[in-house]
């Protein structure tokens, strides 16, 4: 099947996800009681086309450069942390770029605007058969699957009892499929955070996943041959992830600045005339501003490389992860003193500063933020040996 024609790239996706944050802020309660994006929000994120930003020109997607792909990310996060997550993963059409691209085609059936999400914990079994593989499985944290148009899914080889093993390592890939091959199991009502992403488990049982219809971005080649999948795989998802955390922050500091001007403690005025609370907030600030510009630098050095077709040193990748973690820290500082300052009043259902505490904590459990990355990072800047697949 062919490629569909060529969809440009939007004018603005800044301004485009800027647009949609009055209509996020209003729906984010509601979302969190559904644990999942209503279809109206779905909707206008689709219609937008923030599901296609990274998923290959040729297939009808955009291409984003990083840094703008940042910004819209962030943009959103700051409107609402679910909403921004559940974006940022229906974004999976990146994994398309490592697939033979008329089978890519074949798959989006024409419709590359709406979202696909993925989870490459190898948590299926696959078995070859004449024609593709016969999959098996249960994933957790599909994020955005209620309103998903395909799957992508990891899973181990088993042609015996134990996993088929390749160059010394598990034969470990991702099936794409459409999402009419799996069943959806609810499991995220009451999740702490990120409530509202619809990040359920699916079920896969005993689904003839055809020949070519697998990806493995970590140590295969893209078959696009394009800047964008020339940066390093789990580089380029950090490009996107670290994001939301700084946007969630921003959303809270925001919010304690509003709050700091009405509140009354202690003293005759508000929060905001206390030495304490100015010199917490002023630190705050400080330290996400600069988390930002860290991992805006970083990130500018490895898109040049990719720009330049020229291969990332062990030691670029190394400081990225180190900006990329030491956002999430910052971050996570911010919304902490928020929480704090805003007092009893936080601990209510619907409050903000809450949702964005919460909501921060849970991407903090991802593996991009893992504390075995600021072992990895640390590893590379000592020029010892490093999987650069995991940097």
């Amino acid at each position: 099947m062919s490629a569909p024609a060529v969809v440009s790239a939007l004018t603005d996706p800044v301004a485009a996800a800027a647009a949609l944050t009055p209509l996020l802020r209003e729906r984010a309660a509601e979302a969190e009681r559904a644990a999942t994006l209503p279809a109206d929000v779905v909707a206008a994120v689709t219609e937008a086309g923030l599901f296609r930003l990274w998923t290959p020109r040729g297939l009808g997607g955009a291409e984003l450069p990083p840094p703008v792909m940042f910004s819209v990310v962030e943009t959103l996060a700051t409107a609402d942390g679910s909403a921004a997550w559940a974006t940022m993963i229906g974004n999976s059409g990146l994994f398309l770029a490592w697939m033979d691209q008329d089978l890519a085609a074949g798959l989006l059936d024409g419709h590359p605007e709406h979202a696909m999400t993925g989870t490459f914990s190898p948590e299926g079994r696959g078995i070859p058969e004449p024609g593709g593989l016969r999959l098996s499985g249960r994933w957790v944290f599909n994020s955005g699957c209620p309103h998903s148009r395909l799957f992508c899914t990891g899973y181990l080889t088993y042609d015996g009892p134990r996993p088929r093993m390749l160059d010394g390592r598990p034969d470990w890939r991702w099936a794409v499929y459409p999402a009419a091959s799996a069943t959806i199991v609810p499991a995220w009502e009451g999740a702490l955070g990120l409530r509202g992403s619809g990040s359920h488990d699916v079920v896969v049982e005993d689904v003839l996943v055809p020949e070519g219809h697998t990806v493995m971005p970590f140590y295969e080649p893209p078959v696009v041959d394009s800047a964008l999948y020339r940066v390093p795989f789990f580089s380029l998802l950090k490009m996107m992830m670290a994001a939301v955390p700084l946007g969630i922050a921003r959303h809270a500091l925001d919010l304690l600045a509003e709050l700091a001007r009405t509140k009354v403690r202690s003293g005759p005025g508000p929060i905001a005339e206390e030495q304490d609370v100015q010199i917490r907030i002023g630190l705050a600030e400080a330290g996400l501003r600069g988390a930002r510009a860290h991992v805006l630098d970083e990130m500018a050095g490895l898109w040049a490389k990719a720009l330049a077709g020229d291969e990332p040193t062990d030691a670029e990748l190394g400081r990225f992860t180190l900006a990329v973690n030491a956002a999430l820290q910052a971050s996570l500082v911010v919304v902490d003193e928020a929480f704090a300052l805003a007092g009893a009043r936080a601990l209510y259902a619907g409050d903000e500063i809450q949702r964005c505490w919460r909501d921060l904590h849970a991407v903090a459990q991802h593996r991009v933020f893992g504390r075995a990355q600021w072992q990895g990072g640390a590893k590379a800047l000592l020029g010892l040996e490093v999987d650069r697949a995991w940097l």
